[in-house]
């Protein structure tokens, strides 16, 4: 018997089919764009990503803020009326507040049932690493184990859940200061694209520089390759920034080289969107652990 519901953040881009599956559910994060305030909803509700990418091609900058006291106490207290204990997969500390902020706006709840658990769990990612983490936590949760047994799991495991990506220009991840690298790595950009590693301390680290946009696609398709465990019972998440054209290639050339479980395409949501910008791709799965750590 399920006692525990999982929940997520915005960063982690989980598309409807897997929470609808895994009985997962998110908390919404928000943003600021065009003057506009949004949610920002997972399936895209209010804004496509096609207008999203476009608008910020030609200029637009999306604000990004954190989760909201009024999403946690509503969605939390919901499960814990039902008798269910709470484990919120946040996104990373070094990326986003929101696991801190949940942290202070549970503290009533918990003083209101406390016989259930509530634990906000800092994941160290983002993007579908995030939501990967959240999917299985989810399923654990749905074989009936128990909060401290997917906790521990977590624990063991958190580092194996990976997220490698290339950016059209790193620009954005410099307006946003969501990005780590040497002062060396943002000289001569011209036609050198970045790879970028979700790190074991959670960061985004750019570690390598490629020449030119296919041997940065090329590039992701061997990290894969070379990192990936147990590929036949696993998924790959390959994820865009209005660039579906090269996730497809991403996705045609792994195939030729790994037999993933299943291989999935789908788009950056917008508070990791606003940060990458347009024409990103990156690539979650399940792997050899993450031992880079990049600069504080």
């Amino acid at each position: 018997m399920k006692t525990v519901q999982i929940f997520t953040d915005s960063t982690s881009d989980v598309v409807k089919k897997f929470r609808e599956e895994n009985e997962l559910d998110y908390v919404r994060m928000v943003f600021t764009f065009a003057g506009k305030n949004y949610d920002a909803d997972l399936d895209w509700a209010d804004i496509s990503p096609a207008e999203f990418y476009g608008m910020m091609r030609q200029g637009q900058r999306a604000i990004t803020g954190q989760v909201q006291s009024q999403e946690i106490e509503t969605k939390f207290e919901s499960a814990l009326e039902k008798g269910l204990d709470v484990l919120y997969i946040a996104c990373s500390s070094k990326l986003s507040q929101s696991v801190n902020m949940a942290k202070t706006f549970s503290e009533d709840l918990a003083k209101k049932y406390p016989d259930r658990k509530i634990v906000c769990y800092d994941s160290l990612r983002s993007n579908y690493a995030e939501g990967l983490m959240a999917i299985n936590a989810a399923k654990m949760a749905l074989d009936g184990k128990s909060i401290d047994e997917i906790v521990k799991c977590l624990d063991e495991t958190k580092l194996k859940y990976q997220t490698f990506a290339t950016v059209g220009s790193l620009e954005w991840l410099k307006k946003a200061g969501r990005v780590k690298a040497g002062a060396a790595f943002f000289g001569n950009l011209f036609s050198v694209k970045p790879i970028i590693v979700g790190d074991k301390i959670g960061n985004n680290y750019a570690f390598k520089k490629v020449k030119g946009r296919k041997t940065s696609l090329d590039e992701l398709v061997n990290i894969i390759a070379e990192r990936v465990e147990n590929p036949e019972q696993s998924y790959l998440f390959i994820e865009n920034a209005d660039c579906e054209k090269d996730a497809e290639y991403v996705k045609a050339e792994i195939s030729k080289k790994v037999n993933f479980k299943e291989i999935f395409i789908s788009s950056i949501g917008p508070i990791v969107g606003s940060t990458v910008g347009p024409d990103s791709i990156t690539v979650n799965f399940y792997g050899k652990e993450v031992e880079i750590a990049g600069e504080e």
